[in-house]
């Protein structure tokens, strides 16, 4: 039987989907460039109409605009982007991701983001909201001295964390406080390279509310590149998965919705399933 943290998942990947659009917007337009670059390439050298935005630099001269990365040419209003094809996530303040514990103590868990550094989930930040209670010697700080509170987690759990800060002096602060946020029990994860997420979502959340329509199966994608995913049975999650890594290999093409959704009314009829 799911648990409450698992119905609430359910919920906001049904909610979500048009938000989720409007998060993630690197691919998010079937008419962008798909123009694969690579480290050098020269991307323009009208440094008067355009300026460097993500992936690219001028020249020592400032007479052109190069790219730092091999990736896709976008260009977004006056700025021209490179979007990487590989890469590691980069964590920022808000994000929610799914997280793996990797090694703790009794003063934090190490937890694997799929970033440079590992995460920091600290017990106090796995305090449910509402629970947090002064106790005498404690200052009147709120500090919680009651551990029936705090979260227990075990090595290998997976969870859906929110970055709570992140810089390039220190290591990534993660909290498991807040709605849809907590350990998974349920269902199982994949991976792909984070800079392809977007496509997984599509415009306005077109590709992901068709993934989820035509296999029945909850979808809870977060940007650090992984994928919680759970069907009504496994021939659905099956080809899901399969449909998830047809879109990450092919995330630089147009016309990707229209042909996944064409590839996966064809494979349930191969298969045999409704």
């Amino acid at each position: 039987m799911e648990n409450e943290t698992d119905k609430e998942v359910i919920e906001e990947t049904q909610e979500n989907d048009e938000k989720e659009g409007e998060d993630f917007e690197d691919f998010e337009d079937e008419e962008d460039s798909r123009d694969i670059v690579v480290p050098g390439e020269v991307l323009t050298e009208d440094t008067k109409n355009f300026l460097p935005g993500r992936g690219t630099i001028y020249n020592s001269e400032r007479t052109k605009i190069i790219s730092l990365n091999i990736g896709l040419k976008q260009i977004r209003k006056n700025y021209i982007n490179v979007i990487p094809l590989r890469g590691f996530y980069t964590p920022r303040p808000g994000d929610k991701i799914i997280a793996l514990v990797v090694d703790k103590n009794p003063v934090k868990y190490k937890c694997d983001i799929n970033a440079k550094d590992f995460g920091t989930l600290k017990p106090k930040n796995t305090i449910k909201r509402g629970k947090m209670r002064s106790f005498r010697g404690s200052g009147g700080s709120g500090y919680p001295q009651d551990e029936a509170n705090i979260e227990r987690f075990e090595i290998g759990d997976i969870l859906i964390v929110k970055i709570l800060s992140a810089d390039r002096l220190n290591k990534p602060e993660l909290t498991t406080v807040g709605k849809y946020l907590g350990k998974k029990n349920n269902g199982f994860v994949i991976s792909i390279d984070p800079p392809k997420i977007p496509r997984v979502i599509g415009r306005n959340g077109s590709m992901i509310k068709m993934l989820k329509n035509l296999t029945k199966t909850n979808i809870f994608v977060t940007q650090n590149g992984r994928i919680w995913l759970k069907g009504e049975d496994i021939a659905h999650e099956r080809l899901l998965v399969e449909s998830i890594q047809k879109i990450a290999a092919e995330a630089h093409t147009v016309g990707l919705t229209d042909r996944m959704q064409e590839f996966i009314i064809n494979e349930k009829k191969i298969r045999g399933i409704e």
